[in-house]
């Protein structure tokens, strides 16, 4: 028995609904709960496996992330089996299980108006939580969490985490999204759309800054500094200005954002230096005695109480994703690693300098601004390892890839050919 065709088309348009309904919920859910953006991202999941299914056909376009990831996936993998605790380790390789996100967006994203939406509910929301963000630095209070938020010293206010339960997961949320808002902002011809994103951005900026995260904010002003070098005279003369200014009030309103910054500096031996150096240097300890294949996934906290030379906290991670990759998976892991990074950092440059959309490029400078930003941040904080983290960036960087897609399509068809060809 033959079903009408308008029902067949309509069953096989279902698992697309389904990916843009989990897409959605991730959208919303992103900027303050870990637990409903996952579940919109398995939501999408689901949607797109049932579109394999249901189309008995593989829905996978080609990017420039295949093979670093497969790479690097395999690495570890195959570090895992050499290394002292094998079950355990490839039991704890199930957190890269969120590398799918980017190639969930790349392969199913084909309409423009669609991914504008997703990047601007996730801007708008991540302004409202950084207002919520404002008021914690200055209150203490975390109503979601129930409890009060950890001072900073000596200055009677307090690190914001906006809705999540760390102020580093937060300041470097919030750090990532102002940069992309920064540079949509000077794409924009709408003037509220504009003054929308330059008002989403600082919120967000002054969100991170009272996180009270050192390293995302170096990493904030080394973002800005990058967005200038690829910016055109015109941008720098007004975002430059803009910037400083923003700067020297908020040193004024609220200087004590700057004080745990004189942490290394007013530091006289090693036990009194921020904990940091001692996680650095006990890390590497680590790696150099486990150089090839490092120490697995899952195992750090054990081996690093073992190496520790000084009474001190206990830790999960290296507290730099680099080293962390290093004691975890050895050379073998590390190098396809940094060539993942070298990857998405090259190829959005290259398509940024081609590109001659504005949208498009503001998208393309927005992904290479965050990963720059990160890769300093990265050097302090383990971030490739907090799920909400990897997934904004790794979000960010599929929607440029997506924006250059559709571009290059809209600019190949005859429809467009045409029009050019009209116009000139």
């Amino acid at each position: 028995m033959k079903f009408p065709s308008f029902l067949h088309t309509s069953y096989k348009s279902y698992p697309d609904h389904l990916i843009k309904f989990g897409l959605i919920i991730f959208a919303v859910f992103s900027p303050f709960s870990i637990a409903g953006s996952q579940t919109g991202f398995s939501i999408a999941l689901l949607g797109w496996a049932l579109k394999f299914v249901v189309n008995r056909k593989l829905f996978w376009v080609k990017s420039y992330l295949d093979r670093p990831v497969l790479f690097y996936l395999s690495a570890i993998i195959i570090a895992a089996f050499f290394t002292q605790n094998r079950i355990h380790s490839l039991i704890s390789i199930k957190d890269e299980w969120l590398y799918p996100l980017f190639f969930l967006v790349v392969n199913n994203i084909e309409e423009e108006g669609f991914a504008k939406k997703l990047i601007n509910i996730i801007i708008g929301i991540s302004a409202l939580v950084a207002l919520y963000a404002i008021f914690q630095h200055y209150t203490g209070l975390d109503y979601y969490h129930t409890r009060m938020l950890d001072p900073i010293s000596g200055t009677g206010k307090f690190r914001s985490a906006g809705n999540f339960s760390i102020s580093l997961t937060y300041g470097f949320y919030a750090m990532v999204i102002s940069l992309l808002s920064f540079s949509l902002a000077f794409s924009e011809e709408d003037k509220t759309k504009r003054i929308f994103y330059f008002l989403c951005c600082f919120l967000c900026v002054t969100g991170n800054l009272f996180s009270g995260t050192r390293g995302t904010l170096i990493a904030q002003i080394f973002g800005f500094a990058v967005f200038f070098i690829f910016s055109p005279n015109r941008d720098r003369k007004q975002g430059i200005p803009m910037v400083l200014i923003y700067f020297i009030l908020i040193f004024f309103v609220d200087p004590d954002i700057f004080v745990r910054t004189n942490t290394l500096i007013q530091a006289k031996d090693l036990a009194s230096m921020d904990i940091r150096t001692v996680i650095w240097s006990t890390s590497f300890r680590i790696f150099l005695d486990h150089p090839l294949v490092g120490i697995g996934f899952g195992n750090f906290s054990h081996f690093y109480e073992h190496y520790l030379k000084i009474p001190s906290q206990i830790f999960g991670h290296a507290h730099n994703d680099f080293l962390n990759v290093a004691v975890d998976a050895g050379i073998i892991g590390l190098i396809p690693f940094v060539w993942l990074w070298i990857s998405i950092w090259r190829n959005l440059k290259r398509k940024y300098v081609q590109t001659e959309d504005r949208y498009v490029k503001s998208i393309l400078k927005g992904g290479l601004v965050a990963t720059s930003a990160y890769l300093v941040a990265a050097q302090f904080q383990c971030y490739y390892t907090d799920a909400i983290d990897f997934m904004i960036l790794f979000f960010i960087l599929a929607q440029a890839e997506v924006s250059d897609k559709i571009w290059r399509n809209n600019w190949k068809s005859p429809k467009w050919g045409e029009m050019t060809q009209v116009l000139s």
